[in-house]
């Protein structure tokens, strides 16, 4: 089995504070249809970002907030008080909607069909030890831990699976592996969050969870997402134990500025691989979320691992062999030249007889959409498939000359 390439969740495309405020400040006027959400392009950044780095299994982001402030938001759960960083439970709570369903509708509609998202959600566990009760509405963290469970986590799935928009479910838990042991209760949470839920669950739990590995082994979660880069140790623990579930790799850091290189990244997967077994790896991952770091640097540890997942299921790339349009490849009926309009900065592309008559004429600034063009007109110009590729590479040297105002393309036209 090959694993997909995933994100844990967040990713370092946020929008700037005074696009945000503008934004509301206009949807507060009623006018929000007149501006597009600022955190709509943020989330269509990081897709793009995702997919153009080989992530098959995106996320939305998270950019409207961390793990805490997204789920216990006072706009989409009542009986709460924020107070700074801290978050007090004062009554009750009870949710109003879904505060994570608009970005992932919005996310489906923008990647293609073959994505699959995953979707982050804070287990109720950690949103519970989180929390600060002030009222006498809840005696203990096991209660407030149990209502946050069935009020804001379960429903939110539910919302989710409904939609049809996601195929995985991820339940995040950082605070486990802090913990000194682990409650009986946060095993009753997942059974019933398992009772409901009808989409694969990964459930990821950060930092060294060597000691609570048993412990992960018994919740009724598909696969278990967890940090070997910083924690080789657990390569041997879940080698010796028993378990149904599949192992979501975290295996490159999203702690540190530096991009690891292919192979440093490459190996990591081929060792895991051996340890865990051939079978049993069903993601490779970064070990946390992406958002403390910039986003060049997320980007490159992105494709990082993609080219690293490739080199160690397919084997090392071939060496590409060189090619050039021979006269065999010419077509019957013509050829082409492509030159640049200095003057309206544009690229012209040429279909000629070769009686040197022009047959077909096409201008952009877009090498893409000249392209496009070229290949709509091709079975009627009798343009062949080796030609293309050809015209591909000279459209973007000519492209690229128009873009650094240097405007010296030649075409190659004689090797």
């Amino acid at each position: 089995m090959m694993p997909k390439t995933t994100t844990i969740g967040s990713y370092p495309t946020f929008p700037k504070p005074e696009d945000v405020e503008y934004y509301l400040t206009i949807s507060s006027h009623g006018l929000g249809d007149e501006v597009v959400d600022p955190y709509l392009w943020c989330i269509d950044e990081a897709l793009e970002d995702f997919t153009s780095a080989g992530i098959e299994v995106p996320s939305t982001g998270q950019s409207r907030g961390d793990l805490y402030s997204l789920f216990l938001d006072p706009r989409f759960v009542k009986g709460l008080r924020w107070n700074g960083a801290e978050v007090f439970v004062e009554d009750k709570l009870s949710r109003v909607a879904s505060n994570r369903l608009s970005d992932v509708l919005h996310a489906r509609s923008v990647l293609p069909s073959h994505y699959e998202i995953k979707e982050p959600i804070t287990d109720a566990y950690t949103l519970a030890k989180f929390a600060k009760i002030s009222t006498s509405s809840y005696r203990d963290t096991r209660e407030l831990a149990r209502d946050i469970n069935r009020k804001i986590v379960i429903p939110e799935i539910e919302d989710l699976q409904k939609s049809g928009a996601v195929s995985w479910i991820q339940l995040d838990s950082p605070a486990l592996a802090a913990e000194s042991f682990t409650p009986d209760y946060f095993l009753e949470l997942y059974e019933e969050v398992a009772s409901v839920t009808k989409l694969p669950v990964v459930l990821h739990a950060c930092g060294d969870t060597s000691r609570i590995f048993p412990v992960l082994t018994k919740t009724r979660v598909d696969t278990i997402s967890l940090d070997f880069y910083h924690y080789p140790r657990l390569f041997d623990e879940a080698s010796r134990h028993n378990y149904d579930q599949l192992i979501g790799f975290g295996c490159t850091d999203s702690q540190n500025l530096r991009v690891e290189s292919v192979d440093e990244t490459a190996k990591m997967v081929e060792f895991g691989r051996g340890k865990l077994g051939e079978d049993r790896i069903q993601f490779v991952h970064p070990h946390c979320g992406q958002r403390n770091l910039n986003r060049e640097v997320a980007y490159g540890k992105n494709v990082t691992l993609t080219l690293a997942r490739d080199d160690i299921y397919f084997g090392r790339p071939e060496e590409a062999s060189p090619s050039r349009l021979s006269s065999k490849d010419y077509d019957p009926r013509g050829y082409f030249l492509v030159s640049i309009l200095r003057d309206a900065r544009e690229i012209l592309v040429t279909y000629y007889s070769y009686q040197h008559t022009p047959i077909k004429r096409f201008r952009s600034r877009s090498a893409e959409r000249i392209f496009q063009s070229l290949n709509e007109e091709a079975d009627k110009l009798g343009i062949g498939r080796r030609h293309l590729a050809y015209l591909t590479l000279e459209l973007g040297r000519a492209e690229a000359s128009l873009q650094s105002g240097l405007n010296n393309y030649r075409q190659k036209v004689i090797e």
